[in-house]
């Protein structure tokens, strides 16, 4: 009785290890299924700008950073060009780009791109593009540029030290106001509190 019983054991043992095989072995094939294959990287290049928005008031400028660079081992002339939209009377100037960067497999090439407006600008935001092209490929870049009075820096202070070389405590309020269709706007207000 004891040997079928034992035999008996035997047999459920077998059966749960081949499920367990079985369950590990689905599972592998499930994982190794959802694996995406590696594939060589196509050489490109990429073009970037920043910030993505900068807003100002008329008769100021804004410097955006742009960084084109080589992908996938990618070399090469990346011919440059730039636009302004709208590109109404009085609109943003924007400063010369290099009409074309050199690229060397890995390299990034940084420069400036400024946008100048005058007193006349027309009050209304801005799309600045930036496209890069080899016989292959086209890419670009788009930021923003907002002109409108009062643009700036909002809400920043330094704050008082005190005697002792602590620094004040401060307070932001910061209100939101709805104009009338006029759209909504932030007002930031900092208030000194007590120090006892």
């Amino acid at each position: 009785m004891n040997s079928l019983r034992i035999g008996h054991y035997r047999e459920q043992m077998n059966k749960t290890h081949i499920l367990v095989t079985t369950a590990a072995l689905l599972a592998l094939m499930t994982s190794l299924a959802s694996i995406t294959p590696l594939r060589a990287q196509t050489p490109d290049f990429n073009i970037a700008a920043a910030p993505l928005d900068i807003c100002v008031s008329p008769g100021e400028a804004a410097s955006y950073l742009v960084t084109v660079s080589s992908t996938g081992g990618f070399q090469g002339n990346v011919d440059l060009v730039d636009s302004i939209d709208p590109n109404a009377t009085n609109a943003p100037t924007l400063s010369p780009i290099p009409s074309s960067v050199s690229l060397t497999s890995g390299q990034n090439v940084t420069f400036s791109l400024t946008a100048s407006t005058v007193q006349a600008t027309p009050k209304q935001s801005y799309t600045i593009t930036i496209i890069g092209g080899t016989d292959v490929t086209v890419h670009s870049a788009t930021v923003y540029l907002t002109v409108r009075p009062a643009c700036g820096s909002v809400g920043g202070s330094l704050a008082p030290v005190n005697s002792i070389g602590l620094l004040v405590p401060y307070a932001i309020i910061a209100a939101t106001v709805v104009g009338a269709g006029a759209g909504t706007a932030t007002l930031l207000y900092n208030r000194r509190t007590r120090v006892r």
